[in-house]
């Protein structure tokens, strides 16, 4: 049986560098827990296949990765290029990198809990938008 950290890595180089949403079943339980729900392999890959018309040529870095027992914990840097629409942000075709990490917990050699952070506002920055904070109440 792979190690957990052999199944995460490779599925960040098979799925996530490689494109192979196919694959997305040999690596997750059908459902898993998912940052603050639970998702199926088909609505995991339908986000991933969206994501692909907004964000072209993603790649991920592994920078760092952790592995304790039937847990693993991924820090990663992408670069991609921006080719539609996000959110409310038109397309603009520039190139950005954010960083991220994910955390995964496997069971017989199949991710069933995956949670994720990454640097939205380092991209959207990147990206050239302009946040203004709304008014915080006065304290007392």
């Amino acid at each position: 049986m792979p190690s957990p950290a052999s199944v995460v890595l490779e599925l960040v180089e098979r799925v996530w560098n490689g494109g192979d949403l196919d694959g997305l079943a040999d690596y997750f339980t059908d459902p898993f827990e998912h940052d603050t729900g639970t998702s199926t392999v088909a609505e995991l890959s339908e986000s991933l296949r969206l994501d692909a018309v907004t964000w072209a040529g993603t790649t991920y870095v592994v920078l760092d990765c952790l592995a304790v027992e039937d847990r693993v914990a991924l820090r990663w840097r992408a670069t991609s290029t921006h080719v539609g629409p996000w959110e409310s942000v038109p397309t603009t075709g520039r190139r950005v990198e954010w960083t991220g990490a994910h955390f995964f917990r496997v069971e017989d050699g199949r991710i069933v809990v995956m949670h994720a952070l990454a640097d939205w506002l380092g991209r959207a920055v990147q990206l050239g938008v302009k946040m203004t904070p709304t008014a915080l109440p006065r304290e007392g």
